[in-house]
C-alpha cells in the first residue's frame, strides 16, 4: 500500500487524482464482502484516507491556485468518476462513493457532488444518482447539505434553462429514490409560505407530472427503513404546496407577483403559466397526493407519512393567511377549496393509516383549545379550519 502512496506523492493533479480514484476503485470492487457491515478491513479506511487526500483535498487546492485549466482536470475526473460507478459491481458502487463523499461536508465535497449528479442526470446514469439518492437518505433529505444540492440542480436544470430535457424529466425511471427524496429537499426549499417562497413553475410541472404518473413515488424512501433508522418523504411538504399554493400564487403571473426565484428570461414563457393553469397544477398535485396515501396502504410498511403537528401547522398557516388580510372576497372561494382538501388529506390519511388514528380527535381538541373558540359564522380560524376539516372527512369529492 505504500507503494501507491509514494507513487501519488510524485505525481501531479490530475493525474494523481486519478491514480487515486483507480486505486478506490480496484480496492472496493475486488472483494464482494467489502463494506458489508462486520467484515470491513483495514484497506477500506486506507481506500477512504487516499479518496481524500489525492480527490477532495487536490481538488480544493488547485480550485484556489490554478483556475486556468482546473475546470477541465475537473471535468475529466468527473466523467472517470461516473464512468467507474457506472460499470463498477453492485456491492461495491455506494462504497466508492462513500470514500469519496463522505465524513465531514463541505463546499467543496457539495459542488464536486452536484456537478457529478448533473452529469449523471443528463446521461441517466443509475448508479449514480442511487448512490446520491442513499447519500440523500442518510444525511436527511431536509438536511442544509441535501438542500444545497438539490438548489443547485434546480439552477442547473429549471432556471438557467426553462425547457426541461427529456433527461430531466425521467428521472424517476432512472431512479425512483433519488427523486423522492430530491422532491422532499424542494418542499423544504420551497415551503410556500409567500410567493417569494414558491418553486418555479417548469419545476413545479415536473413534479406534479412525476407524481401523477407513480403513486409509489412519495414512499420510496420508506422502503429504506428497515436499513435506516430514520427517513423523509415528501408527504407532509406536498401536502402543504396542494393547500397554501393556491393562495400564495394567486395573481402570481402578473408582474408584480414575479417569484423572485425565477430569472429574467422566464419571463418569455409566463404567460404559458396562467392563473387557471396554475390552479390546475395544483388540483393535479392534489389527486396525486391522495392517491399516493392511498397506494402507501398496500406497502404495508407501518410507518406513519403524516403527523399531526404537520396538518396543525397548515391550518395555523391558512389561518394566519386569512387574518393577515392577504384573503379578499375574491378569494373567499380558494380557501374553501383548500380547506376541502385538508379534510380529504386527513380522512385518507387515516384510512390508510399514514396519520396516527389513535386518540386524534383527543389531540385535536387538546392543542386547539390553545386558539379562541369561534362561532361558526365568524372568521376562519385555526380552530375552526381544523375542526371543519376533520367534521368535512366524514366525505369527499376531489378538488
Amino acid at each position: 500500500m505504500s507503494n501507491i502512496t509514494t507513487k501519488l506523492n510524485y505525481s501531479e493533479f490530475p493525474e494523481c487524482s486519478k491514480e487515486a480514484l483507480n486505486f478506490v476503485v480496484k480496492t472496493f470492487s475486488s472483494d464482494p464482502n467489502r463494506g458489508v457491515p462486520g467484515r470491513s478491513s483495514s484497506g477500506d479506511s486506507y481506500a477512504i484516507n487516499i479518496a481524500q487526500e489525492y480527490v477532495i483535498d487536490k481538488l480544493r487546492k488547485r480550485g484556489k491556485d490554478n483556475k486556468k485549466f482546473y475546470d477541465i482536470h475537473e471535468l475529466q475526473l468527473l466523467e472517470m468518476l461516473c464512468s467507474a460507478l457506472q460499470s463498477a459491481p453492485e456491492h461495491a458502487c455506494y462504497n466508492i462513493f462513500h470514500a469519496i463523499f463522505g465524513g465531514h461536508v463541505d463546499q467543496t465535497k457539495i459542488t464536486f457532488m452536484t456537478k457529478l449528479v448533473s452529469m449523471a442526470i443528463s446521461v441517466s446514469a443509475g448508479p449514480v444518482l442511487g448512490c446520491a439518492a442513499l447519500w440523500m437518505q442518510e444525511k436527511g433529505s431536509q438536511s442544509q447539505s441535501v438542500c444545497d444540492l438539490a438548489q443547485m440542480l434546480v439552477d442547473d436544470y429549471c432556471l438557467l434553462y426553462q425547457d426541461n430535457n427529456d433527461a430531466f424529466k425521467n428521472l424517476p425511471k432512472v431512479s425512483s429514490l433519488f427523486t423522492c427524496n430530491f422532491i422532499t429537499a424542494l418542499t423544504t426549499i420551497y415551503p410556500y409560505t409567500d410567493i417569494s417562497k414558491s418553486p418555479p413553475h417548469a419545476l413545479l410541472q415536473c413534479i406534479v407530472d412525476w407524481i401523477s404518473s407513480d403513486s409509489c413515488l412519495c414512499s420510496d424512501s420508506v422502503r429504506l427503513v428497515r436499513i435506516q433508522s430514520t427517513f423523509t418523504c415528501p408527504i407532509s411538504g406536498l401536502v402543504r404546496w396542494c393547500i397554501l399554493g393556491p393562495l400564495v400564487t394567486v395573481g402570481s403571473c402578473q408582474e408584480s407577483s414575479k417569484s423572485k426565484n425565477e430569472l429574467e428570461s422566464d419571463k418569455k414563457t409566463s404567460n404559458q403559466f396562467s392563473e387557471s393553469k396554475l390552479q390546475s397544477l395544483f388540483s393535479k398535485l392534489h389527486l396525486g397526493v391522495l392517491s399516493s396515501l392511498q397506494a402507501y396502504k398496500s406497502m404495508e410498511l407501518n410507518e406513519h407519512l403524516l403527523t399531526l403537528t404537520d396538518l396543525i401547522i397548515v391550518s395555523k398557516m391558512l389561518a394566519s393567511f386569512y387574518k393577515g388580510g392577504n384573503c379578499t372576497e375574491d378569494m373567499i372561494h380558494i380557501v374553501n377549496i383548500s380547506t376541502d382538501r385538508l379534510a380529504q388529506v386527513i380522512q385518507v390519511a387515516l384510512t390508510t393509516a399514514s396519520l396516527p388514528g389513535e386518540n386524534l380527535f383527543y389531540q385535536s381538541s387538546k392543542a386547539l383549545c390553545l386558539f379562541r373558540l369561534c362561532s361558526l359564522g365568524s372568521k376562519l380560524t385555526e380552530d375552526n379550519l381544523i375542526l371543519g376539516s376533520l367534521k368535512k372527512s366524514s366525505g369527499f369529492n376531489v378538488c
